[in-house]
């Protein structure tokens, strides 16, 4: 992996100049797509942080923050320009998020306390920019954002819904689920945090390969698996869940998202460890990949997968027991 070294911009290559404008031209590129593009803006805004990553990774300082300050500065100019100087400090999150990603790699950090650190650092801060920006008087901030969802369905189903009769029912039937879902914004906001680390990762890792820079020295992902002891914090929210209401239940629905998302991974590396065993080509590997992601009855068998592999080790890769020695008789 190359150091960083004390020259800065101006003992850089005209290569490695490049590589910072490219790298500062995508992570803008990715960030306004995701704030100006519909659902497909988001997909490619999922990649913000992955610019700074490989770049702090593979430089470290001081050349690694060129990147980062580059794209903060240029983008501060240009969300103001365009009226959205209140999604700087989103910008700020994600080219954090980048830079912790990538000082995990570089300290040799597990692959769960990388994304996890990475992750609930760039939660709290996502939940702090939130309240900033859309905080009322206190305790009213919930509230304030389930309003807000509530005009936004309304604004499209007056747009896009077809008869009133039609259009009265989907809007009631969206105000009773509304107030759940903004009761489990904390969970799927640290999901979201935990899938975009996973992605980011994922590609980091496949261009370290494709360059031959050296990789953390973590297992193969194919061959991961979550911590055992994490069953147990399922075990306990799922009797919460039951057992309790209001608040209790609430915070064991929140806390079993995020572990869902933790045990989805593990059942997309079991796929990827038959995917590699069975030689399935790759164009095949990425249309099961969008399968399992994007259907939920598919999903929500990749999370069982993964979940149930505690017990059933399905790639038989858990270390056996050695057999006990035999008396001599």
């Amino acid at each position: 992996m190359a150091e960083g070294n004390d020259h800065g911009i101006h003992g850089a290559s005209p290569a490695t100049r490049r590589e910072f404008a490219l790298g500062i031209a995508a992570t803008l590129l990715f960030f306004l797509s995701a704030i100006m593009i519909p659902v497909l803006g988001f997909l490619a805004g999922i990649f913000t942080p992955l610019p700074t990553l490989l770049t702090f990774y593979r430089l470290g300082l001081p050349l690694g923050l060129w990147i980062p300050g580059g794209a903060l500065a240029l983008g501060s100019a240009v969300l103001f320009y365009l009226g959205m100087g209140s999604s700087i400090p989103y910008l700020v999150e994600m080219l954090a998020f980048g830079l912790i990603l990538a000082s995990g790699m570089r300290q040799g950090w597990s692959t769960e306390k990388t994304l996890g650190a990475s992750s609930l650092v760039v939660f709290a801060a996502g939940a702090m920019a939130f309240w900033m920006t859309n905080g009322g008087p206190e305790g009213a901030l919930f509230s304030q954002v389930e309003e807000e969802l509530k005009g936004t369905v309304a604004a499209a189903l007056q747009q896009y819904a077809g008869t009133s009769a039609d259009r009265e029912l989907i809007q009631q039937s969206l105000e009773q689920i509304i107030p759940v879902l903004v009761t489990l914004m904390p969970g799927f906001s640290m999901a979201t945090s935990l899938v975009m680390a996973w992605l980011n990762v994922l590609v980091a890792r496949r261009y370290c390969r494709i360059h031959g820079v050296a990789l953390p020295p973590w297992p193969e992902w194919s061959q991961w698996k979550a911590p055992e002891k994490l069953v147990w914090c399922v075990i306990g929210a799922g009797f919460v869940m039951i057992l309790s209401d209001g608040t209790g239940r609430i915070v064991a629905l929140n806390l079993l998202i995020v572990l869902s998302t933790v045990y989805l991974f593990q059942g997309l590396a079991i796929v990827a460890f038959y995917s590699d065993k069975w030689k399935i080509p790759r164009l095949l590997r990425a249309f099961i990949y969008g399968f399992l992601l994007l259907q939920q009855f598919a999903t929500l068998g990749a999370v069982l997968m993964g979940l149930f592999d505690m017990w059933l080790d399905f790639r038989r890769i858990s270390p056996r027991p050695s057999e006990p020695a035999q008396s001599p008789e």
